[in-house]
């Protein structure tokens, strides 16, 4: 029976996830294809407005005043935000496009507000569309550093056709788990559910070709009680 669900994000996150999966009645495999370097924390910056595409950006503002404004790109993250110590935090729907719709209803835009978002791990600037968009500040929290190559319970468990579902939350992850995944592990994938946080990591699922279904939405949500 097909029970292994592979986790593919890094941490904060990952162990948090494998936690829930197993909850839910799975067997949770942790798969992380990439980790961060974290730069260190920005001093307190004076601004308006705090805005994070990612968890992972929220480390660099541990120095910040916990009273300032921060939008988060959804709801986990201002959950840790929360946690953190921030009082005035909320969440956007899960997307970078609704992170900036959020900002446009609050009027949040303009130089006195902070961006702090990651860079790929090509280079590419995260984030650097939305700061222009709304001409905010951008600050580089994090890097991404790609895994060597997938985790050898997760290869294991492909192997041996266990696998049901994977689980994205970026379109990196996509593409990193794709270039890890040996071509020959791509016929086991046809039997495979890929369960992606939006519609954009999806469209990233598709272009391979190889998933046996794509669905959109919280993962764990779609994932449902185990077999």
């Amino acid at each position: 029976m097909r029970r292994v669900v592979l986790v593919t994000r890094p941490e904060p996150g990952l162990s948090e996830t494998v936690q829930a999966v197993r909850e839910q009645g799975w067997q949770a495999v942790a798969c992380p294809v990439m980790q961060m370097v974290h730069m260190p924390p920005v001093t307190d910056h004076a601004c308006r407005a705090m805005l994070v595409t990612s968890s992972q950006a929220l480390p660099f503002l541990v120095n910040q005043d916990r009273d300032r404004l921060l939008l988060t790109v959804g709801s986990r993250t201002a959950q840790r935000a929360e946690a953190m110590g921030f009082r005035q935090v909320e969440a956007a729907s899960g997307t970078q496009e609704s992170l900036e719709a959020l900002c446009r209803q609050k009027g949040v835009s303009g130089p006195d507000v902070m961006l702090a978002c990651g860079r790929g791990r090509r280079g590419q600037p995260y984030g650097a569309d939305l700061a222009e968009a709304l001409g905010a500040q951008r600050f580089e929290a994090y890097q991404v550093q790609p895994m060597s190559g997938l985790s050898g319970e997760a290869l294991a468990a492909l192997k041996a056709g266990r696998t049901a579902t994977v689980l994205f939350y970026s379109g990196e992850t996509v593409a990193l788990f794709m270039e890890l995944c040996p071509p020959e592990l791509y016929e086991m994938l046809a039997q495979c559910r890929a369960i992606c946080l939006s519609q954009a990591i999806a469209g990233r699922a598709e272009e391979f070709g190889v998933w046996g279904q794509i669905e959109v939405g919280d993962p764990l949500s779609l994932l449902g009680d185990g077999p």
